[in-house]
């Protein structure tokens, strides 16, 4: 059992050795944006609350404070769960398998996953999310009977966006790198 465990460990070590230290930036980075996703989908992003102003009176109407999780979950319930599945899709799902094969390949070089890894990338949409959530905020905020608040949730999937951005950016020479192999 102890060769089988091995053998990656050995994988790892020498695929660290090659790197230089930006590589493994770019490496560290990946692993660390994980503990910001969860947060960052569980957690409320943003408080939006409709009022209206009758004879000089001011009522709410809607009051809603959801997460990127919850969010799905209405849509779901509400008859549009092909939105929430590309939702989850684009914002979860390829983000997730795209850190666990940087750190697969990692673990046991392959030319094709880096390849893979390329090809996947370019399907992450969690940073495109984020700017959809800045729009309907900043929009909310330009309405005089909307308001809106931004979480803590907001915060920590944005963290996730820069930290995956920037080790996409540490790693892309080492990738390169092995593609050329």
């Amino acid at each position: 059992m102890p060769n089988v465990l091995l053998k990656p460990w050995q994988l790892a070590t020498a695929s660290w050795q090659q790197a230089n230290g930006l590589q493994r930036i770019g490496l560290m980075l990946t692993v660390l944006s994980f503990f910001f996703l969860y947060p960052g989908v569980t957690e409320p992003i943003m408080t939006i609350k409709a009022s209206i102003n009758m004879f000089g009176l001011k009522s709410t109407i809607f009051e809603e404070t959801r997460s990127i999780w919850q969010t799905v979950l209405s849509l779901k319930e509400a008859g549009y769960a092909e939105v929430g599945f590309m939702v989850v899709t684009f914002s979860i799902i390829i983000p997730v398998t795209k850190g666990l094969l940087i750190i697969w390949t990692w673990l046991s070089t392959a030319r094709w996953r880096w390849q893979l890894i390329s090809v996947i990338s370019k399907w992450s949409m969690a940073d495109v999310f984020v700017v959809a959530i800045l729009v309907a905020f900043f929009t909310a905020k330009a309405t005089a009977d909307l308001q809106s608040a931004l979480h803590d949730g907001f915060y920590w999937f944005l963290a996730y966006c820069f930290l995956s951005i920037i080790s996409g950016q540490c790693l892309a020479g080492y990738a390169d790198q092995q593609l050329k192999k």
